[in-house]
């Protein structure tokens, strides 16, 4: 089919035209001030962040509401985590579903009517800092990117969590099962995944505190987002608590953060 054959060649050319330019200065100040983890990636990985960024703020469209007005600050600080993901498994590309990014100034959501036991009826808000659409947009509000930039080692991210979405959903549903190559990958995900999940949903039921955030129980579709966050925010103390579940997601992201030096040490050297 020529007609696609062209379509392909027109997007390797665009895509070229964007990571043959120099990779903005102001924008690598962004990255360094806002994502520690690039200090720790190899050469080859720091390259292909920089060019996914690169891909990722020319191809993307950002939105600001509200009071909020976008910068370039915003989109990098946003795109950095969002490549950080894809930088060992380039053959998915830099997210082609998606289209749109949309920047909330904070917390959003609706507020709901529920009814008590004494009948009476009760608002209840519903508040979110992000939410991914299959074919849609992902939503983030500015305040919570902040605030994951703040503390890089508490084990949440919104950017990490919403786009661990849009990976899942990648091959068009969601459901904690990212798009594996091969049927043995696929097998020992489902038996690894599943036996975590259904343990972490019983000790939450149980009202145990446990190390991942308690969030992760709503569905395995939350629960592959829950366990990213601390994959790359945690790695070491997921490595100890949930080794299996560590080695299932260290071969899908082909990435080892718990092979980072420490934030500790690094400021030591």
């Amino acid at each position: 089919m020529l007609w696609l054959d062209r379509i392909f060649r027109r997007k390797r050319i665009q895509r070229a035209r964007i990571t043959n330019r120099p990779f903005p200065g102001d924008w690598l100040r962004v990255i360094h001030r806002t994502a520690p983890f690039y200090r720790h990636l190899s050469d080859d990985h720091q390259c292909a962040l920089r060019e996914n960024v690169h891909v990722f703020v020319v191809e993307k469209q950002f939105r600001a509401v509200g009071d909020l007005e976008m910068t370039d600050e915003i989109k990098v600080t946003i795109a950095a985590p969002a490549c950080l993901l894809l930088v060992g498994i380039p053959h998915f590309d830099v997210y082609p579903r998606l289209r749109e990014i949309i920047v909330r100034p904070r917390y959003f959501g609706n507020v709901i009517e529920a009814v008590g036991p004494d009948g009476r009826r009760y608002r209840i808000p519903q508040m979110r800092s992000g939410e991914a659409w299959r074919r849609g947009p992902v939503v983030l509000a500015w305040d919570s990117v902040k605030r994951s930039v703040a503390r890089p080692c508490d084990g949440y991210n919104v950017v990490f969590h919403e786009f661990a979405h849009v990976l899942d959903m990648q091959a068009g549903i969601s459901e904690g099962a990212p798009p594996l190559e091969t049927k043995q990958q696929q097998v020992a995900w489902a038996s690894v995944f599943n036996t975590e999940y259904e343990a972490f949903v019983e000790a939450d039921r149980r009202g145990e505190r446990t190390f991942l955030d308690p969030y992760g129980a709503s569905n395995r579709a939350e629960f592959f987002a829950v366990v990213t966050e601390h994959f790359f925010e945690q790695p070491r103390q997921l490595a100890k608590l949930h080794a299996a579940l560590y080695e299932q997601l260290r071969l899908f992201y082909r990435q080892n953060p718990a092979a980072w030096p420490s934030e500790r040490s690094v400021s030591e050297m």
